[in-house]
């Protein structure tokens, strides 16, 4: 799925303050925001550590965050954290509630989309949200150091591979590549798998080398991959879990560590972005 020539441009930016213990971000197509799809809106959402523990079990709490921010949670659909590279098709055909067994989601085109969620959870791990411009797909992935790779899944389910160009991707916060150290093996693997000599040098990196010093660069490998599979549009949230006590975060918090759930869909009652 590699393209070559792919100009990626990409879009920083920081989370703005919490609106119902929840961040709310939109994808950018040659610069400028999303907005006003016919059929809905498309959204994005991540709960605050505010919000407490978005666990799949935490069904009560989960349900009471997700009518918090306008989303009804009859017409969304989870999956289980099992870092993967599984990326299931939700079947908007179904009510809202499946547990997929996987670490990510997608929807077809936007007939029978409309006011359809999908959520994944995350701590330190990178959510990835994409939408297709042209078709009205989405997706939304867990992306942690094992499942790195599960974005390329993601626009496999999605049906976009004749046309990435039309799709817009967003990495939202996670463990930034100052604050990941790992050992000598996981980054010898890392960069086996995901380095620029392993993968040649025409491909192009668009934030930088996967493995900066001691540590991962998660951000880094999800951005090559999207841009070298012909995605041009990526913005890039500059905060990290690990630093910013807003966030939850596996490595600051410990075993009882807060998991965020990332929400994507189309509806007209989502909170404007």
């Amino acid at each position: 799925m590699q393209r070559k020539n792919i100009i990626a441009v990409l879009r920083p930016f920081s989370l703005s303050d919490m609106h119902d213990d929840a961040f709310f971000f939109s994808f950018f197509f040659d610069g400028k925001p999303i907005a006003d799809i016919s059929c809905g809106d498309i959204s994005c959402a991540l709960s605050a550590r505010n919000a407490g523990d978005m666990d799949v079990r935490e069904t009560e709490r989960r349900n009471a965050f997700l009518q918090r921010i306008g989303v009804d949670p009859t017409k969304t659909y989870a999956c289980s954290q099992t870092h993967s590279h599984n990326v299931a098709f939700a079947d908007c055909g179904h009510s809202g509630g499946i547990l997929y067994d996987a670490d990510g989601l997608a929807s077809g085109a936007s007939d029978g989309a409309v006011n359809m969620y999908l959520s994944v959870t995350v701590a330190d791990c990178l959510p990835v949200y994409m939408f297709d411009m042209e078709t009205g797909a989405f997706s939304v992935v867990h992306s942690g150091w094992k499942g790195t790779g599960i974005v390329l899944n993601a626009l496999k389910s999605m049906n976009v591979d004749a046309h990435p160009e039309t799709v817009c991707a967003v990495l939202g916060p996670c463990i930034c590549g100052d604050c990941y150290h790992v050992d000598e093996d996981r980054r010898r693997v890392f960069e086996a798998q995901f380095g620029c000599e392993a993968r040649g040098s025409s491909v192009e990196y668009p934030l930088g080398g996967v493995v900066k010093g001691d540590c991962l660069d998660l951000k880094a490998a999800n951005a090559a991959l999207l841009a070298n599979a012909g995605v041009r549009n990526i913005a890039y949230c500059e905060n990290c879990t690990f630093t910013d006590e807003r966030l939850g975060s596996f490595r600051r918090e410990g075993k009882n560590f807060t998991k965020m759930m990332a929400v994507i869909g189309r509806g007209c009652h989502v909170h404007a972005l």
